[in-house]
Order: structure tokens, then sequence, then C-alpha cells
């Protein structure tokens, strides 16, 4: 055999460069949060109104390490939707815990983009699943085909996503006002901001019940003059829909169905939220307020409901004992 000798400066200059070695993208997204990379366009507000994900977010992640969990998290937003079976409920919480730039909020957004239930998106999952040989048995694509698809389909909305990043909610910035607001709160606030841009109606959220027991409570004194102008106000109501302040007051404090009561729950938010420009802060459980929130929004016509909150070790740090627990 021979040998050939080869000087140092030889060996380095047979060595592809980076350039030949590796493909970049023209563009990534380096920093992954859920108020820019669920909806599409930086989560612009026509994305938002026309459920259209980023698919970029989907395209730049990688499935395989966190393939279990997304296995047991799409397993149960496939799953049939059946809220007379109390025994078998198919709702779930996740907490995701992992160290600073581990991918947790990437994570986030490309569940909620991938739940808005759009064919383009599964397709980059089918995709990449297709390229790595996975069966279909093992694949998370079968979830979109075996119900998600169906939730998405003719006849529904789709099922309703909300995020919301609490960075800044609960550290040591935030004022002293705002860390006696709730988690629960800022639910209502993240569900309520997207309802009105999907639906461009403001729907109440809280059980007309408890709206109603509010106002007749610690209101009625205070707010009638304005609550009398409201209900005759044009800016809210065609005339036909105007109503005598006496008889909407008679109206709540006696039993009517159930479609009337939201009814008179939906005029007394709006009164609260646009024309006084006040949130209604009412006592009442957490899982009370939370389970109308969902009866509400499907009610809507949709057909599931995913909530995501990001950042919320950090919310919790400057919370006190009761706040936690709650």
């Amino acid at each position: 055999f021979g040998v050939i000798a080869m000087s140092r400066d030889d060996l380095f200059s047979q060595r592809k460069g980076l350039d030949e070695i590796c493909s970049v993208p023209d563009k990534i997204i380096s920093v992954y949060s859920l108020e820019k990379h669920v909806w599409s366009e930086s989560n612009a507000e026509a994305s938002r109104k026309k459920r259209s994900p980023e698919l970029k977010s989907i395209e730049e992640f990688q499935f395989d390490p966190v393939r279990p969990f997304l296995t047991d998290v799409f397993r149960n937003i496939a799953a049939p939707y059946k809220p007379d079976k109390k025994d078998d409920p198919i709702g779930q919480g996740y907490w995701i815990q992992a160290e600073f730039g581990s991918g947790k909020s990437h994570l986030l957004c490309v569940l909620s983009a991938l739940v808005l239930g759009k064919q383009d998106a599964w397709s980059i999952v089918k995709k990449k699943e297709d390229a790595s040989g996975r069966g279909k048995r093992e694949s998370l694509y079968r979830f979109w085909e075996e119900g998600i698809q169906s939730k998405s389909g003719a006849g529904t909305k789709g099922i309703f996503v909300a995020v919301k990043t609490l960075v800044g909610s609960g550290s040591g910035t935030v004022g002293l006002n705002d860390q006696g607001k709730k988690l629960t709160e800022y639910i209502l606030d993240a569900v309520k901001e997207q309802l009105q841009i999907e639906l461009g109606k403001n729907i109440s959220l809280y059980p007309s019940e408890l709206l109603a027991d509010r106002f007749l409570k610690d209101d009625i004194d205070r707010y009638r003059a304005d609550l009398k102008k409201f209900l005759k106000d044009s800016r809210y109501f065609e005339e036909d829909e105007f109503e005598d302040l006496d008889d909407f007051v008679r109206d709540i404090q006696q039993n009517k169905s159930p479609e009337y009561k939201r009814s008179c729950g939906n005029k007394l938010w709006r009164f609260y939220t646009e024309y006084l420009r006040v949130q209604p802060h009412i006592a009442a459980e957490s899982e009370e307020i939370l389970k109308y929130m969902v009866e509400t929004v499907l009610h809507e016509g949709y057909s599931g409901v995913l909530l995501v909150l990001d950042e919320v070790s950090l919310f919790m740090k400057n919370r006190d004992e009761n706040q936690r627990t709650e």
C-alpha cells in the first residue's frame, strides 16, 4: 500500500464548507409565542377571524420528541363529545414543564394551530410522517381522519381556540390592581376577545343569573338611569328591540326560558362592558363560571374548546396562597 502525506493546510482545503453541508431556510421563527405564531400573519385579526393557522409553526416543529404527549392530547380532542355521559367526560387538562428554551411555547403554538382544523395544516403533519416511514397506528394524522376533521367540517364552527400568555400578569412589574385579578378573569378576557373577533358580537360569559343577581343586589340604584338609556340606545339596539327599564327588571326577576335568560344576560353584559366600560366582578366558584363559559361557546355552534395558557409559573410567582389555591 502507499502512503500519501498531506500538509495540514491541504487537509483543511479538502473540507466542504458549511454552506455545502447544511441547508438553512431563508427565514425562520427564532422565538415562538402564542401572541404571534398560532394564527397566520403574526396572529393578524383577519387571520384570527378566518381561523387561519400559522403553517410555519408546524413546518419547523419536530414531532417525535413529544409524540406520546400529542397522541394523548389529540386522542381526547378527536373523541366524540357526549355531555350527557357524566361518567366518561372527555375534557382533560395538561401541565407542561421544562427548562427555558426547550420549546414549550412552540409546542403550544403547534397544538393550537392544528386544533383550528385546517386541511393544509394537517397535510404538513402527514408529509412529515410519510417521509419518516411512520405507520398509521403510530401517526398523529389519524386523529385528523378519526375525529378532528369531522369536528371542523360543515355544520360546525370547529373547535374554539383561545390562547393567553401570562407574562407580566403576575411578576413584580404589574400594578397592585392587577395582582388581585383572578386567573379566571384572564381566561374570560381571552375567550371574550377571540369570540368577538370570530363572531363579531359581544357575548356574556357569565351565567345570566349571576349577572342579574349582581345588578339587582349591587347596582340597580347606582346605574338605574344609565340602564334606562342603554335599553333604548340606537347604537346598541334596533328600534323594535327597545325595552322599558321596569319591564326588563321585572323580566329578569321572573323565571323565564333559558333562551330568554341568555338574552337578558347578554344585554347586561353589554351594558357593563360596552356602555359603562367596566368588567363586572362576580363572586362565584371558578368551576361554575368556566363551565358556563364552555357551554356558551358550544351554544354558539362550536364543536369543542381548547384553552392554552403560557407562563403560568411566572403568573403564580407574585400571588398569595389563596390565589394560587383558587
